[in-house]
């Protein structure tokens, strides 16, 4: 008798960002649902799927390729998370393409706190780029309604929940029972060690930002902020004090 043909087909769900932002805790905690499992063969969080298709098209069996990646079995959800694909302008079109009616998960952090994160886990794994390729990129990556805005071109808003990585921390159970109702399955389960960060932290790394870097990240990332909350009405900015001024500054405008 032969193997029996293992059934795959696109993902349920796929986590689209953001890097140093708690998405390997999250992603585990949906894991210990009993009605979420992990992608075949790699059986881990990170796929990197789409990253060649920069330099080359996306062909139909690179699509089927992907589908092979995930188990379809009755009663079950698959998905993965790639913090990156919201970052890789190439990718949500791609994602549509080969996955367009999966739920799409996005958590953020406070993205001056996340630059702090990002820098020094940039250094320890890619130490050859360069302290100036480093920063940049970090900065980048917390244009967050930039990215946004790319996903929302290519699904509806109401495929995309956006969640805060210090919400989630704050509200644990809260957190998880939201994003397991966007999901689609029973929102009553509690994964043991819910409160328990997992992942690398970069806690002890991570050097003080003096006035003029501070300044000028703010630059950069203040519009960015003020976009996402026009994007992400949610989004509650006393959760990230480096930008309590735009709560504030927003408090006045609606008062006036």
């Amino acid at each position: 008798m032969g193997a029996t043909q293992l059934n795959t087909a696109p993902p349920d769900f796929v986590g689209v960002g953001v890097q140093r932002s708690g998405t390997s805790w999250w992603f585990q905690l949906l894991l210990d649902h009993p009605e979420i499992q992990p992608p075949l063969q790699k059986r881990k969080k990170e796929l990197h799927f789409f990253g060649r298709f920069c330099s080359g098209p996306m062909s139909d069996e690179d699509v089927a390729r992907y589908h092979g990646l995930f188990p379809n079995e009755p009663g079950m959800i698959t998905g993965e998370w790639t913090p990156r694909y919201m970052f890789d302008f190439w990718t949500p079109r791609l994602l549509r393409r080969a996955a367009p009616d999966a739920k799409i998960l996005v958590l953020l952090r406070d993205p001056i706190e996340r630059y702090r994160s990002g820098v020094p886990h940039q250094t320890m794994f890619t130490p050859k780029r360069g302290d100036a390729a480093i920063a940049a990129d970090a900065v980048q990556r917390g244009c967050y309604a930039t990215q946004l805005r790319r996903v929302l071109a290519h699904f509806d808003p109401e495929q995309v929940l956006v969640l805060q990585y210090e919400r989630c921390a704050l509200e644990p159970l809260e957190e998880y029972a939201r994003t397991l109702r966007f999901l689609g399955v029973r929102d009553d389960f509690e994964p043991s060690g819910v409160g328990e960060l997992r992942g690398r932290t970069r806690a002890a790394d991570k050097e003080p930002l003096w006035p003029e870097l501070l300044d000028d990240l703010h630059d950069t990332l203040d519009p960015e902020i003020r976009d996402l909350q026009a994007l992400v009405p949610g989004v509650d900015l006393s959760l990230w004090p480096n930008f309590a001024h735009l709560a504030a500054a927003g408090a006045v405008a609606e008062g006036s």
